[in-house]
């Protein structure tokens, strides 16, 4: 439960129980729910995180890459039937919807995938992501 009573702080709400306050519901947090739905996804999330290295890479590079990542083997070993499947995921699913939102360019007909300019909070949340899921550097 939300408790609206705090008068010196209009922009954040504290709840009742914990005392924790929580911004206000607004282009920020809409924002970070945003960045998290399109984190969400470890595939979009490989894509990001190739990308991030190479900046422009082929639809084919990314998905032998992340099948590659996924199968845990080289990806001289990656079969087509994997990369097959990958590459449907990634043409019908993922690329657009990291297109829509702005975070990569996609050529369809060229099969070109580039890197765009992303938020510094997206950037801070993948670089998080990153982190966490295949470690530090």
């Amino acid at each position: 439960m939300v408790d609206y009573r705090s008068e010196d702080r209009e922009d954040h709400a504290t709840t009742a129980d914990s005392g924790v306050e929580l911004p206000a519901v607004g282009e920020q947090r809409s924002s970070v729910d945003e960045s998290l739905s399109l984190l969400s996804n470890r595939r979009r999330r490989d894509v990001l995180y190739c990308l991030s290295e190479t900046e422009v890479a082929s639809i084919e590079s990314l998905a032998t890459a992340i099948a590659a990542r996924e199968l845990s083997v080289p990806a001289e070993r990656v079969s087509p039937d994997d990369r097959e499947q990958l590459l449907i995921d990634l043409y019908h699913t993922h690329l657009p919807k990291l297109a829509d939102r702005g975070l990569i360019e996609y050529d369809q007909r060229s099969g070109t995938v580039r890197w765009s300019t992303v938020s510094d909070e997206l950037e801070a949340l993948l670089e998080r992501c990153y982190e966490l899921e295949i470690g530090s550097a």
